[in-house]
């Protein structure tokens, strides 16, 4: 059999057009790179090296022309193809997706997954599988797990491997091959049927009692079934054993099917008060009850330097985590270095709590970071944290400016002196129309009085402007600069942008 031995490494032009930055994930026969594009500066793509074996089941060029064929959101996107050298040598070139896997994701939050997050991943791979089964002809993916599946930076499922996918044949009685995961791969991929949807579904079925005994089992077992009793997944129980009963046509007939079991499990039952629900997944904490899903994310940008951006972020982080188990605050900004001096003093300090580990250090209840790279802060996000503060300077860069938009609470910080008034209102001006931002959009003004106050809203025409008052101690927010912060937050958010993030503020008696 033919051995893999890599022909690329970082560092090498391939095509003359995407330099090789580094290795991302590899397997028996391939390799998958991060690359640069140098005809589009900035584009990231990822190169998949693979090696055709005389005589194989499958070939490279097979996996292009059936990707090549899919479009769907969940799915890998090829943009190019190197056709195989004379050594068998061929790269795909495809959608570089920034992301955790599934099994990393869960071991990050200590194979803990809440039961609403665990249900709305399911229903997002049988999104994926519902779109490859109705194709024409239908495609089979054959290896839907945990490693092939992942958590992008916006908390949403994707596929990423299709390396022995196939083409569903009407009356073939068997598979040319029989390949699949141990422990993901149903019965029939190794006797003498030819897989179908079912087949997926089964798969399916073991990613859910997975990520259910927070990544213990893939199989059904008297041990597994406790797991998902211990994990408050008991519920699980009906879909998951149905999903894995050893002959197909005992199992759910459709991702459909399965669709339908897992949204019934999202729906409100009968017996149950709203609040009983929300009992069930959610934990309440002093006066905030936390989330089931990723970290509540807040950006922090300021209108003009020295503002009092970072002074503000690291006050709301600590305020945060007076009721939040887990806070971080991250400087984004590349180019400020508050942080690496904050945690050089830290050292001088000699408290051994505190001292720093790399580029994180922690004071108090709150976890500080530097971040040099995107992937840092997609690692980040699969760490459990409930909320995470993001100082993003005075976001003069396209990136920080997406960051800011992304966020699920987004604050502008300006300086409350009459001459910097005008900075603010022409900064809020380039983000967005006046008077028309979205209603996550908060504007806070050190210093301000009443009178600038109320000259402000009515300039940017919103009443979303509020006052920060003198606090020389962040790490320790005063009762008025809590106040006003706890203002500032509001009820963040009663309804996220995203339908798996819950982050709710009792509301005022």
């Amino acid at each position: 059999m033919a051995r893999f031995v890599p022909k690329i490494a970082p560092g090498v032009l391939l095509a003359e057009r995407y330099r090789i930055e580094q290795m991302i994930g590899q397997g028996g026969m391939s390799r998958v790179y991060l690359a640069e594009d140098l005809k589009l500066p900035g584009k990231l793509w990822a190169v998949k090296e693979c090696l055709d074996v005389p005589g194989g089941p499958a070939t490279v060029a097979k996996e292009v022309k059936l990707l090549i064929q899919l479009n769907h959101h969940r799915l890998p996107r090829i943009v190019d193809f190197i056709d195989p050298d004379r050594d068998g040598y061929s790269y795909i070139v495809m959608d570089y997706i920034q992301g955790v896997p599934l099994d990393q994701f869960i071991r990050a939050r200590a194979g803990r997954i809440p039961m609403e997050l665990l249900v709305r991943f399911g229903l997002q791979i049988t999104d994926g599988l519902r779109y490859l089964h109705r194709h024409e002809p239908p495609v089979i993916h054959r290896d839907v797990k945990p490693a092939n599946l992942l958590v992008d930076d916006k908390g949403e499922l994707r596929f990423v491997d299709f390396g022995i996918a196939r083409t569903f044949t009407d009356g073939k009685t068997e598979d040319t091959v029989q390949l699949g995961t141990v422990g993901f791969a149903a019965p029939e991929q190794y006797g003498d049927r030819q897989s179908d949807a079912r087949t997926d579904l089964y798969s399916l079925g073991a990613v859910l009692l997975y990520m259910g005994t927070g990544g213990r089992f893939p199989g059904w077992t008297p041990e597994a079934a406790a797991a998902l009793r211990d994990q408050g997944c008991e519920r699980l129980e009906p879909i998951v054993t149905t999903l894995l009963r050893t002959r197909p046509e005992d199992r759910f007939s459709s991702a459909e099917e399965v669709s339908e079991a897992l949204g019934a499990l999202l729906r409100p039952r009968p017996e149950a008060s709203r609040s009983a629900i929300l009992g069930s997944t959610l934990k309440t904490s002093g006066d905030v009850i936390d989330f089931s899903g990723r970290p509540a994310i807040v950006g922090i940008v300021g209108a003009s330097a020295g503002a009092g951006t970072t002074h503000t972020a690291i006050a709301l982080a600590h305020m945060l985590a007076r009721s939040i188990k887990k806070v971080a605050i991250v400087e984004m900004d590349s180019k400020s270095s508050a942080f690496p001096r904050l945690a050089r003093h830290l050292d001088e300090e000699a408290s051994a709590e505190n001292r720093k580990t790399g580029s994180r250090f922690r004071i108090g209840q709150v976890a500080y970071a530097k971040l040099t790279a995107r992937a840092d802060f997609i690692s980040l996000l699969s760490e459990g944290f409930g909320c995470i503060v993001c100082d993003l300077g005075t976001g003069r860069s396209k990136e920080l400016l997406e960051e800011f938009r992304r966020a699920d609470l987004s604050i502008i910080v300006g300086s409350g002196a009459e001459w910097s008034v005008e900075e603010l209102e022409h900064f809020a001006g380039t983000l967005g129309s006046i008077g028309q931002f979205p209603p996550s959009w908060r504007f806070c003004v050190p210093f301000a009085s009443t009178s600038g106050l109320r000259r402000i809203r009515k300039s940017l025409r919103t009443k979303s402007v509020y006052a920060l008052p003198a606090d020389p101690n962040p790490y320790d927010p005063a009762p008025s600069m809590t106040h006003a912060l706890q203002e500032v937050c509001g009820n963040l958010l009663t309804k996220s942008k995203r339908a798996s993030l819950r982050f709710l503020v009792k509301p005022k008696t």
